[in-house]
C-alpha cells in the first residue's frame, strides 16, 4: 500500500479498447508464445511460471531480470481473481483488460502493474480497505473518493469504475493542496530512470529510504519489493501471499 508523498506526473490518455490481445505485438515471441520485452522497464528473459523458489531480492542490484510471460501471469491469477462468491468473471476480465489498457497509456510494462495488483488486492475488485481503513481499490491506493465495487451485485461492478480504480495505481492522483498526493507506479518508474525495484519501494512507501538496501520500507511492508519481483519470476502465484524477506 503506498504512502501518499511526492508529486506525481499525470498523464490523461488511456487506451480503453480492452483489447486481450492489446501487447501482442510488442511482447509476445510469435514462435513460441514467451513473453520479453527490451529497456530498463521489464525483465529481459522470459521463464516458465514456478520454475524457481522464493527469494528475497534485497538489494536494488539483485532484482531480477527473468520474469513469466504476461499471458502465463495472467493465466495463474485470474482463477484466485474468481475464487470468491463476492467477484465475477465478468469482473475479472475487465479488471485484465483495464490493466492492459491503462499500462499501454502509461508506457508501463503490464506485468508490473499486473504482479503490483496482486499483491494489494489479489486482483479482486472488493478488496478489504486497508491500512486503517486508508486505502482503497485494486491497488490499495490512499485516496479518499476512489470508486469502489463493494455496492454492486456481484459480476456487476461497471467497467468505468474497475478502470479508474487502475488509474490511481498506475497513474496515480494529483489531488491539490489537500488532500495529499498519492503518486501512481508511473510516477516512480520515470522518477527512477525505469528502475523497476527502486520504483516499487518508492510506491510501497511514499518515498526510497535506502537506494541499495529495499528493505529499509519505514512505515510500509518490508518484503514489498521482493514480494511482487517473486511474483515476476513465478515463484508466487496467485492469490498465495507469503512475505520474502524478513
Amino acid at each position: 500500500m503506498p504512502v501518499t508523498t511526492a508529486q506525481p506526473t499525470l498523464t490523461n490518455e488511456n487506451d480503453a479498447s480492452g483489447d486481450d490481445d492489446l501487447f501482442e505485438d510488442e511482447y509476445e515471441d510469435d514462435n513460441n508464445g514467451s513473453t520479453t520485452s527490451t529497456g530498463p522497464t521489464a525483465g529481459s528473459t522470459s521463464v516458465p511460471a514456478g520454475s524457481g523458489s522464493l527469494q528475497c531480492y534485497r538489494l536494488a542490484s539483485d532484482f531480477p531480470s527473468q520474469w513469466i510471460s504476461l499471458q502465463t501471469l495472467i493465466d495463474t491469477s485470474r482463477p484466485d481473481m474468481i475464487g470468491s462468491s463476492k467477484d465475477g468473471p465478468d469482473e475479472a476480465d475487465a479488471v485484465i483488460a483495464g490493466v492492459l489498457s491503462v499500462a499501454d497509456a502509461a508506457g508501463l510494462d503490464p506485468r508490473i502493474a499486473f504482479a503490483m495488483m496482486m499483491q494489494e488486492s489479489s486482483g479482486k475488485v472488493r478488496p478489504i480497505i486497508g491500512d486503517s481503513g486508508k486505502s482503497y481499490g485494486l491497488f490499495q491506493a490512499q485516496v479518499s473518493g476512489i470508486p469502489l465495487c463493494n455496492h454492486f451485485a456481484k459480476n456487476e461492478c461497471p467497467e468505468d469504475t474497475i478502470t479508474t480504480q487502475i488509474e490511481f495505481g498506475i497513474f496515480g492522483h494529483a489531488g491539490t493542496a489537500s488532500p495529499p498526493v498519492a503518486p501512481g507506479i508511473a510516477y516512480w518508474m520515470e522518477a527512477e530512470d525505469g528502475n523497476v525495484g527502486r520504483a516499487l519501494r518508492g510506491y510501497n512507501t511514499g518515498r526510497i529510504p535506502d537506494r541499495n538496501d529495499l528493505t529499509h520500507a519505514g512505515r510500509a511492508t518490508l518484503s514489498y519489493v521482493s514480494d511482487v519481483a517473486n511474483r515476476l519470476t513465478g515463484a508466487l502465484l496467485g492469490a498465495k501471499h507469503k512475505a520474502t524477506c524478513s
